[in-house]
C-alpha cells in the first residue's frame, strides 16, 4: 500500500460498488468492500449486460438528456475505457466476462417507427460509430429469423453486451486480488461521523473506521436519508426477464423495439425483456407481465414459440427522477460519496463510475461530478 493510501468502505457490492472497489485498490487505497447480501444479488445480477452508448436513451435529437449535460460522452467514454480493460480485468480475476459485440438492430414494424428511426439516424450518423439505416431486405438478411413484416431498422454495429454477473464477479475477484477485504451478509446499519465529517459505518456489532464511505446502495439507498438528513430521490423500477433455451432459431444482434428486447448469449440462450413497473420492493416476477413480454418477442421472432423456457427473474433498477445517476460528494457530509441511480444503464456506467469516484476521492474535485451531484434535486 502506498504512503499516501486511503481507507475507503464502499456499502453496496453490486457492478458500481465493485467496480468503484477495483478501481480505488488499483490506486493504492485499503478498500473494504460491503454488502447486506451477497455479490451481485440485486439488480446487477440479473441485468441484460447491455454496454450500449447509443441505444440506452443518454441523447435525444440535440445528443443531450434534458438539463443534465451530455451524458452520451460519459456512456462512450464508460464503454470504451471497459473494453480498454477488458483483458486485465479477466486476467486478473481469472473470469471470461463474455463480451460480444453483437450490434443493435432498432426495428420497424410500422411507418411510425420508421419515422422515429430515422430521425434517430440523423444525428446518431454524426457520433462516428457507424449506425446505419437498413431497408425491409437488408434487415432480413442480416437476421433472417425476423418476421417478413419488418420495415427496416436502425442498425447500430459497433455496441454489445456482457455477462453481467460475471461482470461484477470480474471487478470484485481482481479488487480482492489487490488486498480489498469482502464483506458479505453484513448490514450497515448508519453512519459514524466527527465534526462534520464521515469517518466509517456502523455494523449490527461494530464499527469500522475509514477515511471515506462511498455509498453505492441501488435502490436500497433511500435509507440513508434518514442518515444525513438530506432527501436522496431514488425508488427500485422492476424490471421482468426471461431467458429461453434452447431456441429452435439463430439470432446474431440485440433486436430491440420500444421498451422490449432479445440478447442472444454466449451459452445458446436468448434473454428478453422487460419491464418498467414503479411497484415498490416487489421483486417477484408475474404471469402477465412475462407473457407480454413473449407475445412481443414472438411478433418480431415468431420461431421463439418453439424455444424452452429457461428460467423468468426480476430485478429492481434503482432510478432517479431525471433517470440519471447521482455521482459525487454530498454538501455537509465531508467524507461521504454516492454512486448511485444508474437505472438501466448500471453495466454501461460501471467502469467510468469506478474511475470517477477513485480519482476523486485521489484528487478531489472533478467537472464530470459537478452535474451528476445529489445537489442537484435540492
Amino acid at each position: 500500500m502506498s504512503s499516501n493510501s486511503q481507507h475507503v468502505i464502499v456499502v453496496g457490492a453490486g457492478v458500481i460498488g465493485c467496480s468503484i472497489a477495483y478501481h480505488l485498490s488499483l490506486a493504492g487505497n485499503k478498500v473494504t468492500l460491503i454488502d447486506r447480501n451477497r455479490i451481485a444479488s440485486g439488480s446487477s445480477g440479473v441485468a441484460a449486460g447491455m454496454i450500449a452508448s447509443v441505444s440506452e436513451g443518454f441523447s435525444d435529437d440535440l445528443g443531450f438528456k434534458k438539463d443534465v449535460g451530455n451524458l452520451f460522452d460519459l456512456a462512450d467514454s464508460s464503454r470504451s475505457q471497459l473494453l480498454g480493460i477488458l483483458d486485465k480485468l479477466e486476467n486478473e480475476s481469472g473470469i471470461d466476462i463474455e463480451y460480444r459485440e453483437s450490434g443493435i438492430m432498432h426495428l420497424a414494424i410500422t411507418q411510425s417507427e420508421v419515422d422515429e428511426l430515422q430521425n434517430r439516424l440523423q444525428w446518431q450518423c454524426k457520433l462516428g460509430m457507424g449506425v446505419d439505416w437498413l431497408d425491409s431486405q437488408a434487415t432480413l438478411k442480416a437476421e433472417p429469423s425476423l418476421n417478413n413484416n419488418i420495415m427496416g431498422s436502425l442498425l447500430s454495429p459497433n455496441e454489445g453486451h456482457v455477462n453481467s454477473r460475471r461482470l461484477v464477479n470480474a471487478f470484485a475477484k481482481a479488487a480482492i486480488k489487490n488486498g480489498t477485504d469482502l464483506l458479505e451478509n453484513t448490514d450497515v446499519t448508519g453512519l459514524l461521523s466527527s465534526n462534520g465529517r464521515i469517518t466509517g459505518v456502523k455494523l449490527q456489532n461494530r464499527i469500522i473506521e475509514s477515511d471515506w464511505v462511498v455509498f453505492a446502495a441501488g435502490s436500497w439507498a433511500g435509507r440513508l436519508s434518514d442518515w444525513i438528513g438530506l432527501d436522496i430521490p431514488i425508488k427500485p423500477i422492476k424490471g421482468q426477464v426471461l431467458a429461453c433455451r434452447p431456441v429452435p432459431c439463430h439470432v446474431s444482434h440485440i433486436l430491440w423495439r420500444g421498451i422490449n428486447w432479445m440478447v442472444p448469449k454466449a451459452d445458446g440462450s436468448i434473454i428478453m425483456g422487460t419491464t418498467r413497473e414503479d411497484v415498490g420492493f416487489d421483486d417477484l416476477p408475474n404471469i402477465g407481465s412475462i407473457a407480454g413480454i413473449l407475445n412481443e418477442c414472438i411478433k418480431l421472432v415468431p420461431d421463439i414459440f418453439e424455444a424452452k423456457l429457461h428460467k423468468v427473474w426480476a430485478g429492481l433498477r434503482p432510478a432517479t427522477p431525471d433517470e440519471l445517476p447521482i455521482i459525487g460528494p454530498v454538501e455537509r457530509c465531508d467524507g461521504l460519496v454516492l454512486a448511485l441511480g444508474h437505472y438501466r444503464s448500471g453495466m454501461l456506467l460501471s467502469t467510468v463510475s469506478g474511475k470517477l469516484v477513485s480519482d476523486y476521492i485521489s484528487s478531489g474535485v472533478n467537472e464530470d461530478l459537478e452535474e451528476l451531484n445529489l445537489s442537484r434535486f435540492h
